[in-house]
């Protein structure tokens, strides 16, 4: 542990909250360390038993500290030293997605925020569709346990401590999925999530939006969204409006909101997709009409966001299209959280880093990485540490492998980086180190209904005893792991249930079909088995939601884990009756079944499928 004596009160308070981890800690008898802020050329420099720090941003202090911490984990050097702190990017961002049931705790946010510092990340994007409380509208963030303005108020103080600017990122047009669901609000809506535009009260209730994170939020720049809005002008807005061009009917609405953000300070962003849906069918041309570039208006900066490739050409191409706008550009990848239970770490670092080398061929200078939680927020934020390690060391230059990455993320995180990676193991379906293998295999295996077996065409033989391995494997990192072991044990009782669920609907149908009673019969004990792993696995999911979020939200995973345990007794009792004569019959076995990607009879086991979706992989009867 490098023990630092920091002769600036105020840095030292800032610096009070990170000692103890992250390998330093503060002592009167530590290496003297000054600091210079707004100094022209950031930078470490160690000579004769002194440090100086020199930054422009504050958030570099914190980031250096780390850094020598690491280069001094053997011993203080006898030479001087001097290390660049400047970054690839003028900008690294983080967001965290707070919106999909999983509103985060204080201590979370804290916690999260010492760690974005010490990685040098100089703002933090709060993503909030409703979980944020606004005056005047009691239905906005309803029983979802929305941040209030208190609570929002205390975590930009504490990002303010370390030099890091907290941001706002709202919507202001589409991704109001839980709004919708209450009558009170239903006049605000054209068709879907998608905000009725071109009204005084859709203006009203923006404004109220944008008015309440100007008084909880010291930060002057906000993301206002704007995405996916696929379907924008074709609901109430046409029955009002008749037909209109929907790329003029997005310019008007986007002109009204950035004069709303003009009139409380604020400089916006917004995600760029909408404007290529809109002109081209959802295609990146080579080049939108320059007709339609004019229509953009000034004073927005368009974030493209793509998580989806490890090509460094293909992101290239996409940059160099969005260079056709006047307007500033910035990138936003992903730290794959949102494939279910399990992160994918190891395609985050190949997607991130292929599209940060095309953001510096092409200048970008903003890079945004975003931690989204589709379909019910199931991931921990913390699962995806070996992510944002990664993504600052990109923003260093420095490799994503070697023996100096991982010491270092061990110094960081507190446990071996090999040991760590285990977290991804729930979504490897075989042994090939292959990036582009990605999949959700950790939430569709779970919830493949045991009975209908939608999805067990694309499951391989031997699956179950590749989860008993993972099981093994998270096992001994969970040993290790020290505070984290909690995310381990997870997954480790996710790959438990695995090891039986992954194959037992395929052996529990050939059983079934070829009349073999005493295999069904010791399927039906593996089925009682497994029910005691799901609520191992319950317990334990429930356990790492109650340390790290609110309480609500967590009720869809008791209805969808709720409604797992359920169809495993259906099957058990089916089963039984069957055996004892009760019943002569288990229709749902009887099926003969059909591709799950479509192909009929020819069964395509793909190793790359991410469906997240939990309605689709647990029934395909009428759940709406």
């Amino acid at each position: 542990m490098m023990n630092y004596n920091i002769r600036s009160e105020e840095i030292a308070r800032a610096a009070a909250e990170l000692s103890g981890q992250f390998g330093f800690a503060l002592s009167r008898e530590g290496i003297p360390v000054d600091v210079e802020e707004d100094a022209e050329e950031a930078a470490l420099v160690y000579d004769k038993g002194r440090l100086l720090v020199c930054v422009r941003k504050r958030v570099q202090i914190f980031y250096a500290l780390r850094r020598f911490a690491e280069l001094c984990r053997e011993s203080v050097p006898a030479q001087p030293i001097k290390i660049s702190l400047n970054g690839t990017f003028h900008e690294l961002c983080y967001m965290l997605d707070c919106s999909r049931n999983a509103v985060p705790r204080e201590e979370t946010l804290f916690s999260l925020i010492r760690h974005l510092a010490v990685l040098g990340y100089d703002s933090f994007g709060l993503y909030m569709e409703d979980t944020f409380r606004v005056e005047g509208y009691p239905y906005f963030g309803y029983l979802r346990t929305p941040f209030t303005a208190e609570q929002l108020r205390r975590t930009d103080a504490y990002c303010k401590l370390f030099g890091i600017e907290l941001i706002p990122f709202i919507q202001t047009l589409a991704h109001f999925n839980t709004l919708i669901r209450h009558y009170a609000m239903a006049d605000l809506f054209d068709v879907n999530d998608i905000l009725l535009v071109g009204e005084q009260k859709t203006y009203d209730f923006i404004e109220a939006l944008i008015a309440t994170c100007a008084s909880c939020f010291s930060s002057r720049r906000m993301n206002i969204g704007m995405d996916e809005a696929y379907m924008l002008g074709r609901g109430k807005y046409m029955d009002l409006h008749g037909a209109r061009d929907r790329f003029d009917i997005m310019a008007e609405h986007l002109e009204k909101i950035i004069g709303i953000c003009k009139k409380y300070g604020f400089s916006p962003m917004m995600w760029s997709d909408m404007f290529f849906s809109l002109t081209m069918n959802g295609q990146y041309a080579e080049g939108l009409p320059p007709e339609v570039i004019q229509k953009v208006p000034e004073g927005v900066e368009l974030i493209y966001w793509d998580y989806c490739s490890t090509d460094e050409a293909h992101y290239d191409a996409m940059i160099r299209k969005h260079r056709a706008f006047p307007n500033e550009i910035g990138f936003a990848g992903g730290a794959w959280k949102w494939l279910g239970y399990t992160p994918d770490n190891r395609y985050a670092f190949a997607s991130c880093e292929a599209a940060a080398r095309a953001c510096v061929k092409e200048g970008v200078e903003h890079f945004i990485v975003t931690g989204w939680g589709d379909n019910g927020a199931d991931c921990s934020v913390f699962a995806t540490l070996p992510s944002l390690y990664a993504c600052s060391c990109i923003n260093a230059g420095e490799p994503l492998k070697g023996e100096r990455f991982e010491a270092g993320f061990e110094l960081f995180a507190g446990m071996p980086f090999d040991a760590f990676m285990t977290v991804d193991l729930c979504n490897r379906l075989t042994d090939h180190d292959d990036v582009e293998e990605k999949n959700s295999a950790n939430k569709y295996l779970l919830f493949n209904d045991v009975l209908l077996g939608t999805l067990d065409t694309t499951v391989e033989e031997g699956l179950g005893e590749r989860y008993a391995a993972h099981a093994r494997a998270l096992l001994a990192a969970e040993r290790q792991a020290g505070k984290w072991s909690y995310l381990f044990e997870t997954q480790r009782r996710l790959a438990e249930v695995l090891e039986i669920k992954s194959e037992i609907g395929i052996r529990l149908r050939a059983a079934y079909q070829q009349g073999d009673r005493e295999a069904l019969r010791a399927e039906c004990g593996r089925l009682k088995e497994l029910c005691v792993r799901v609520d191992a696995f319950y317990r334990a999911l429930l356990a790492q939601w109650e340390r790290e979020n609110m309480p609500h939200g967590f009720d869809v995973q008791d209805l969808r884990i709720g409604a797992l345990e359920r169809r495993l007794h259906s099957a058990i009792r089916k089963t039984e009756a069957y055996l004892t004569g009760e019943t002569g019959e288990i229709p749902e076995l009887g099926e003969k079944l059909l591709c799950f990607m479509g192909h009929g009879t020819e069964f395509e086991k793909d190793l790359d499928q991410c469906e997240w979706r939990w309605r689709r992989m647990s029934s395909v009867n009428v759940n709406e």
